[in-house]
């Protein structure tokens, strides 16, 4: 493989970049002890401080550069190990790039609606506004915002998650079968569950899932150059 050092390299780059994301994550959707949802409004909110959302918002500026070098090099070995005489294959290998093209874009969407909901909560919190007015008015600019929320975090999750399965399990990628589980639409399910817990500290945990999902794909991929011959065909 040619410029093997070079993807390793960006696919460690890109997981410092997933790291960071968890952090970010974590600032973000982490709400505490005997936390309530309301709608689209948690509890703790109002007693979070300010710098969490601002910090969270900064890291994950900077996070989606690095994630980006790993995503780059995940969708060009995806490129190289499509066999074109598998439409499926080759299909997998187009959708899996737009998948990481969009999840750039989706982080950088997601975290910032993620911050400004609870940024704005606090601040109608300190006003004389009635408990239902705040909820209306938080519920609304959620409602608004729900649609592209969605709709990128779908698609980079599962644009990505199953044409890397669907290549791990065709064997054209050099890492054992049950390396498909780790991907974000794994760890994404698996938040859910473990949300049903319901206990804080599982629970604000959780919020980190979908990056960590991503960690661990490119380190299955640097798995896969690392056992990939120094010297073969592209």
């Amino acid at each position: 493989m040619k410029n093997k050092q070079r993807i390793m390299v960006g696919l460690m780059r890109g997981m410092l970049g997933c790291g960071l994301l968890m952090i970010s994550d974590w600032f973000m959707g982490a709400c505490g002890k005997d936390n309530v949802t309301n709608g689209a409004v948690e509890s703790n909110w109002a007693k979070a401080a300010a710098w969490r959302y601002e910090a969270a918002i900064l890291i994950c500026a900077v996070a989606v550069f690095f994630m980006y070098s790993g995503l780059k090099e995940m969708i060009h070995l995806m490129k190289l190990s499509r066999s074109k005489r598998d439409t499926l294959s080759v299909r997998a290998a187009q959708i899996f790039e737009l998948g990481g093209t969009a999840a750039i874009v989706a982080e950088l969407f997601i975290h910032m609606k993620g911050c400004i909901l609870p940024i704005l909560y606090g601040k109608l919190y300190a006003t004389s506004l009635m408990e239902s007015d705040m909820l209306s008015i938080v519920d609304t600019v959620n409602f608004h915002l729900s649609v592209p929320h969605y709709v990128l975090l779908v698609i980079m999750i599962l644009f990505t998650s199953v044409p890397f399965m669907y290549q791990t399990f065709q064997g054209r990628l050099r890492i054992p079968r049950w390396f498909m589980a780790l991907n974000p639409l794994v760890f994404w399910i698996l938040g859910w569950i473990l949300r049903l817990m319901n206990v804080y500290l599982i629970t604000d945990f959780t919020a980190c899932m979908v990056s960590f999902g991503f960690m661990v794909m490119m380190w299955a991929f640097l798995q896969h150059v690392q056992h990939s011959p120094e010297r073969s065909r592209e």
